[in-house]
């Protein structure tokens, strides 16, 4: 008859001692229990119990061969699944929570090489073991009443499946030893209720909002980022990396407040294309998930007294040629007039304000109203006038920026 120390004290688990009846061999053995438990990020978990016992001499090889060869395995399973089914019922109803138990195995052998040892593995997966929200993962409140170790045996839990997505942010109580990625627990050791506990926090952080104040900046003045993450975690610090036009970058630090929100302002220092993006320190649990790529703002700096407005190619050609047209046409016009030839027909005569209109359009719409008065040839003054009849009239509109006005078409 087998000889086991094999208890497991938990109030829900207590029709775990069948497992003392399931194995029947001729011969007589003491196991050491060992208890692993495989967590998942879908909240299920594979339970792995291994009764180990050594095998020292060559007739304690040759009795657990015997075993091996003997087995009701169909028998030693079949007790075993109808045990878990019993204990994940009961489970399931303490907790309130839908549970099942799935893809039971047995394994019989002999390990090890210097040292053997044989080994009966029983494995199953327990579906929704753990309490799964959008952010976290916990387990224990299947431990009602706590959980029970002997001497000489192991509770082991591996969340090595959950590193990528969740850190672990509390454990109840402190494990006796800790690998990566596995709490380990050795007998005698006595839980109390609703542990062993674990809570695991997401890691993955979403950035929901990031913007600039504007992507047009002048030096000297400050331009303000904001932005949002999701889920909120107060307190938590991110980084806010401007780039210059050269590739150095400056990093700045705020912390998150508590809706999630946070910003910065920053006065860039030399002109061109930056760019800002935001990101966490090196050492942070978090990590952020689908951001884009970096924001570009442009820094200008002001010429003289007004704000030099820059065209582009196309538009500055076209202003060139509406300018060449207009002193062809002054040309012309006093070339006819010393020499008594009439004057133009009417169609080519334009009014002042056709004329600034033509020279609008054909620079796209919007400009200075200092490149106006070159443009045109008219003083300050005639140009300041023509441009208020125009704007009276609903045509253009003059928009003050800095010192200047912009004009442009309506």
């Amino acid at each position: 008859m087998l000889r086991k120390t094999i208890v497991l004290v938990i109030p829900i688990f207590l029709a775990m001692l069948i497992l003392q009846q399931s194995l029947p061999v001729n011969g007589e053995f003491e196991f050491q229990t060992n208890y692993r438990i495989i967590l998942h990020k879908d909240s299920s978990a594979t339970w792995i119990v291994e009764l180990l016992t050594p095998l020292s001499s060559e007739e304690e090889k040759a009795d657990f061969q015997e075993f091996m060869e003997s087995a009701n395995r169909e028998y030693m399973l079949s007790s075993f699944k109808s045990t878990i089914d019993s204990m994940v019922d009961k489970a399931s109803s303490t907790t309130g929570r839908l549970m099942r138990a799935e893809d039971f195995s047995l394994e019989i052998d002999i390990k090890g090489v210097l040292k053997q040892l044989g080994v009966i593995e029983y494995r199953f997966t327990w579906i929704n073991f753990g309490i799964k929200t959008a952010n976290t993962i916990e387990i224990g409140d299947v431990f009602e009443g706590g959980f029970y170790l002997f001497p000489d045996e192991m509770l082991e839990i591996d969340y090595s499946e959950l590193v990528d997505d969740y850190f672990l942010k509390l454990i109840s109580p402190t494990p006796s030893r800790e690998e990566a990625s596995k709490k380990i627990w050795f007998g005698k050791f006595d839980f109390s209720d609703g542990e062993p506990k674990l809570v695991f926090q997401s890691r993955v952080l979403t950035i929901e909002e990031f913007l600039p104040s504007t992507d047009r900046v002048e030096k000297g003045l400050s331009i303000s980022i904001h932005g949002k993450v999701s889920p909120p975690v107060p307190d938590l610090i991110i980084q806010i990396v401007y780039r210059n036009p050269n590739g150095l970058e400056t990093v700045r630090e705020v912390a998150i407040g508590e809706n999630g929100y946070f910003s910065d302002n920053y006065t860039p220092n030399i002109t061109g294309l930056w760019s800002v993006s935001v990101r966490l320190p090196p050492d942070s649990k978090y990590k952020i998930s689908g951001f884009s790529q970096p924001l570009e703002f442009s820094v200008y700096e002001k010429s003289g007294e007004t704000e030099g407005l820059k065209l582009p190619p196309i538009t500055t050609l076209l202003l060139v040629v509406v300018v060449l047209l207009i002193i062809v046409s002054t040309l012309l016009l006093l070339y006819r007039r010393r020499r008594g030839l009439p004057p133009p027909p009417e169609e080519y005569m334009v009014s002042d304000e056709e004329l600034i209109l033509r020279i609008l359009r054909n620079s796209g719409g919007k400009l200075a109203q200092k490149q106006i008065k070159e443009a045109t040839g008219f003083s300050k003054s005639k140009t300041s006038m023509v441009l208020n009849e125009l704007q009276k009239k609903g045509l253009i509109r003059k928009i003050k920026r800095g010192r200047e006005y912009i004009v442009e078409l309506v």
